[in-house]
């Protein structure tokens, strides 16, 4: 449980944090000196059933602002700290919005100082305090009268503080720390610390610091203040990497799983302004945008409106300055570019947005479509209304999200899967069907045989060409449609063989039986049969382009029903051991090594199979394996 402290300068926050745990947050010589809290302290105590409590203390000056909003990152719970005696003071309102624009879902109010004032004051101070709250989300938000100095219910704040449970879990699978504090451990090497924002980190973990994309390796963990093996979601951590020199790491950037590399550059969001935003944020301006513990600038393009006052929300495309490590339903602040004023709250849609037709009616539908909580639940809209194949892939690192569980979520809604070059793609059934029928009407008429882009210009929107393949190989996999060259037909009427080409077909087959899973090379089935080599090659290139045969390579060619045959076996063989070694394929088809290793590429191509090749990283032994990556491809 991670609790952050937040409110206005000297109103006791430190001192506060110090009663409840021991610990004094200010480390800094200068914070020592002057008495204020500059940078981010930190505090960890025993809580109910040993858990720990976390404490992050956030400075309340107005310049350190964009320090407080870093701290909030990873903040469970807030306790907001207001002096009795002066009251609600701006850097209250202030960090009370931040809080909620970040999504803290749940506070308390910490009334301090009330040794110095009187009970009508502390009456009034309160009736304040429940008056700010109504504006907010935090409506009846439970408020703790205490004293730093007589330590007068201080007591029961503790209790209440210590007996908190996490009311949201994380089940992002993919590792992600924002990285609030840098520096060198002596003897160890470079040091981070931050809150982890998802999934977990163990010793030895191979990491990227995003956005550069450098990677890092997991070399010691420290979470409250002491050294352990692993940690999860909701812990505050200290990791020493290695792979990586100081001056390449600094406050802002992420430590993240290798599955989510992505930079950002531009993002769709919903932004919303609360009911006392100073000014109002029109179409184009140029914003300070806070993230994790970075910012940058951003210029803001409204998508469904020019401007957007206090109390309002709106679609917004934000173009960063510089690239950001991000993933959908992220919450960021928008504050203006003096750095005067928090204006707005965020929270990321989309992180690869089109630049073109962005705000077209179509696509605020779709932005509306990724507004909710649950990300499987999302993902099945995503498919359901999408005009063309949805990407797996991209969704899972979009979302941080388990490939297994968005898989589940397709597979409720009935959606066709689709496998192509190693990725998986899914579209609503329905709409392949409507799909499929207007392809086949369309070349019903005269039985035309047309180029990709002539198919494609039938449907609008006009579908991206290497999605629109995806689909279009995949109806040929169905044998809904052929291929002939680089062009579609419905039929395979125009590459049949001529009276004299079947005869030395059926030769042909029956030699290829005769010879099973090692049939000689087409040259040799040409002498062998006394026919011209040249004619046997144009008969079976036309098998091939009937599907009636597979070419694997080194004038080697097999009968499509042997290929199924193989195929069968391989099936057999990852059906029982999980995984498909070229030795136990070989044992299996009895045939030399080298024709055995043709074949499995020649499965790898077509898509039936998929090569896995990975190092042990304790043994350092290397795995080189196959998996069944689609079946359909012999169904």
């Amino acid at each position: 449980m991670i609790i952050g402290t937040a409110g206005h300068i000297d109103h006791g926050k430190t001192s506060l944090v110090k009663l409840l745990t021991g610990v004094d947050t200010d480390r800094l010589p200068e914070e020592k000196k002057r008495g204020i809290t500059i940078d981010l302290g930190f505090a960890y105590t025993q809580g109910k059933n040993d858990a720990m409590v976390g404490f992050v203390d956030v400075p309340g000056h107005e310049k350190f602002v964009h320090t407080m909003v870093a701290g909030a990152v990873g903040m469970d719970y807030g306790l907001i700290v207001i002096a009795a005696d002066d009251g609600i003071m701006p850097q209250t309102i202030e960090h009370l919005r931040i809080l909620e624009l970040l999504g803290v879902s749940d506070i308390c109010v910490a009334i301090t100082k009330i040794d110095m004032v009187d009970q009508q004051q502390i009456n009034t101070v309160q009736l304040e305090v429940e008056n700010l709250l109504t504006q907010t989300i935090y409506l009846g938000t439970k408020i703790f009268k205490v004293s730093n100095t007589s330590q007068e219910g201080v007591a029961i704040l503790k209790d209440h503080l210590f007996n908190l449970s996490l009311s949201n879990q994380n089940n992002s699978p993919y590792f992600r720390l924002a990285i609030d504090r840098v520096f060198i451990s002596k003897g160890m090497g470079v040091t981070v610390t931050g809150a982890i924002q998802a999934g977990e980190i163990a010793l030895g973990d191979q990491l990227l610091l995003m956005p550069q994309g450098i990677p890092v390796k997991v070399r010691s963990i420290h979470a409250q203040s002491q050294s352990v093996d692993h940690a999860t979601f909701g812990s505050r951590c200290g990791i020493v990497l290695s792979g990586v020199d100081l001056e390449k790491v600094q406050r802002g950037d992420w430590l993240v799983a290798k599955e989510l590399n992505q930079e950002v550059d531009r993002f769709d969001a919903l932004i919303k302004m609360p009911i006392d935003a100073k000014q109002k944020i029109r179409d184009g301006e140029i914003l300070l945008l806070h993230h994790g513990t970075d910012h940058t600038s951003a210029r803001l393009i409204l998508l469904d409106s020019k401007e957007v006052t206090a109390g309002q929300s709106a679609m917004a495309q934000l173009v960063l300055q510089k690239p950001l490590s991000m993933c959908w339903s992220d919450r960021f602040i928008l504050r203006d570019m003096s750095a005067r004023y928090s204006l707005a709250g965020g929270q990321v849609l989309d992180i690869t947005p089109p630049q073109r037709s962005r705000k077209t009616l179509e696509r605020l539908q779709f932005l509306n479509l990724l507004l909710g909580d649950h990300s499987q639940e999302v993902f099945k809209t995503i498919i359901h209304s999408s005009k063309t194949p949805v990407s797996l892939d991209h969704w899972v690192k979009s979302m941080n999200q388990s490939p297994l569980l968005l898989k589940e979520a397709a597979k409720d809604i009935n959606a066709y899967e689709i496998v192509s070059s190693q990725q998986t793609f899914y579209i609503d059934d329905d709409l392949l069907k409507k799909i499929e029928i207007a392809i086949v009407e369309y070349l019903k008429v005269d039985e035309k045989m047309v180029g990709i882009d002539q198919l494609r210009g039938l449907f609008k929107p006009r579908m991206d060409l290497k999605l629109f393949k995806v689909l279009l190989d995949e109806l040929v996999q169905l044998k809904k449609i052929f291929m002939m060259g680089s062009k579609y037909t419905l039929s395979i009427q125009g590459i049949t063989f001529s009276e004299s080409e079947k005869i030395v077909w059926d030769k042909a087959v029956l030699k290829l039986r005769n010879e099973n899973f090692n049939p000689p090379l087409m040259r040799d089935i040409a002498k062998d049969l006394k026919i011209p080599e040249v004619i046997l090659k144009s008969v079976f290139k036309k098998a091939t382009q009937q599907q009636l045969m597979v070419w694997v390579g080194s004038d080697i060619y097999y009968l499509f029903s042997t290929m199924k045959e193989m195929a069968s076996i391989l099936q057999d063989i990852f059906d029982t051991q999980q995984q498909i070694t070229v030795v136990e394929f070989r044992n299996r088809l009895q045939i030399g090594r080298n024709r055995v290793v043709l074949i499995i590429e020649a499965f790898d191509k077509i898509g039936f199979t998929l090569r896995i090749v990975r190092k042990d990283p304790k043994s350092g032994e290397v795995q080189d394996f196959r998996i069944i990556k689609n079946q359909k491809v012999f169904m």
